[in-house]
């Protein structure tokens, strides 16, 4: 990837920045205007109906990288053979990191402003140190039903947090939103060092607010992560964490050590793409992203089931309050440990008793 700016060159530039956030919260002001009624196009579940719904994205600038180049044509290859048009920021725009959240806010305002019918409901964001190594999946298995329209990022979280280096943010004017915020951060909260990936940091305090917001109630709720090595399986100096079938390779972390690693692989699916190639009913993917969104529909419904009745002031357990808390926790912080949510889900229905 190209190399950061520090963040001195990040504060004298600032001007820039903030005449940016200015001119998209204009944009985010207007699109907001008509933000409860949204046209979301109705789609069938069926996977014929699902197809081109996504977009891929990255950005690679500055001196050339073959590895990087080779890796995202990767991606192209894959977004040929099922639909998805690849968008690659090829200039700096902002600064550093932030040219990360400033080309994904520009895609997403130009794709609100084509008909409803004609524009992508999700862009697939994808760094350029990964790379696709089984063609044969459609990432839209990945993807929230679409009677769940409250969620609008799909994200994967590692042992330092949230992971922006593949992920699935919505079209739609909360991610307008939710990205305006992301880049504003450090210009009305400067005390906060937001550390080296200043845009990942960003967007993880974001996420984390339960006030404010399109309608007031923050982001928190408007994130799924997935278990992560179903998206977003990492290469370590030792092994691959995935297996064969998965969907790609990242290697984040391995600074300078990530060259043989990425040439390795990139052998692999430029000569014998074969090995790792696995047809999609038997990768085990079609089970657990059914079993995952189903899982999500039910925790949601519960809590939607508790609190009517404590709204209501129907009698309930003098726990449920506690347990609806928990529950919507683990959805905001851990929805990627399915166990846990299943516990957090049957502690809540076994007070309300939903079945």
């Amino acid at each position: 990837m190209p190399a950061m700016i520090p963040s001195m060159a990040f504060k004298q530039r600032s001007l820039r920045i903030i005449l940016i956030v200015i001119s998209v919260i204009c944009v985010f002001w207007i699109t907001t205007k008509s933000y409860r009624t949204f046209p979301v196009s109705k789609l069938d579940d069926t996977p014929s109906n699902k197809l081109q719904r996504v977009a891929k994205v990255s950005m690679l600038y500055g001196e050339t990288n073959h590895m990087y180049e080779r890796a995202l044509q990767s991606h192209e290859r894959h977004g040929k053979l099922w639909g998805y048009p690849m968008h690659i920021l090829r200039q700096d725009i902002s600064v550093g990191f932030w040219n990360k959240p400033s080309y994904l806010l520009s895609l997403v305002i130009s794709e609100l402003t084509k008909p409803a019918g004609e524009r992508k409901e999700w862009l697939m964001w994808v760094d350029a140190d990964s790379i696709i190594l089984n063609n044969d999946i459609p990432v839209e298995i990945f993807l929230p039903p679409s009677d769940l329209k409250d969620i609008h990022l799909v994200a994967t979280q590692d042992q330092n947090g949230l992971n922006t280096g593949i992920m699935f943010l919505h079209v739609h004017p909360w991610m307008i939103s939710f990205l305006t915020e992301t880049m504003g951060y450090p210009l009305y909260l400067p005390q906060i060092d937001l550390g080296r990936s200043a845009d990942q940091e960003g967007m993880r305090r974001v996420l984390k607010k339960t006030t404010g917001g399109p309608s007031g109630q923050g982001y928190a709720d408007g994130v799924s992560y997935l278990p992560r090595p179903w998206i977003n399986a990492y290469e370590w100096d030792w092994a691959y964490e995935g297996k064969r079938g998965d969907l790609l390779v990242h290697f984040p972390g391995l600074e300078e050590r990530r060259w043989p690693h990425m040439a390795k692989w990139l052998n692999i699916v430029e000569t014998t793409p074969h090995e790792w190639n696995l047809p999609l009913e038997d990768t085990g993917y079609i089970n657990k992203t059914t079993t995952y969104w189903s899982q999500m529909r039910s925790a949601k419904e519960c809590i939607k089931s508790a609190e009517k009745k404590l709204q209501s002031g129907e009698a309930v357990s003098g726990n449920t309050k506690e347990a609806v808390g928990a529950l919507k926790e683990t959805l905001r912080e851990k929805s990627d440990d399915m166990e846990l949510v299943q516990q957090r889900l049957e502690d809540l229905d076994a007070l309300i008793g939903m079945t």
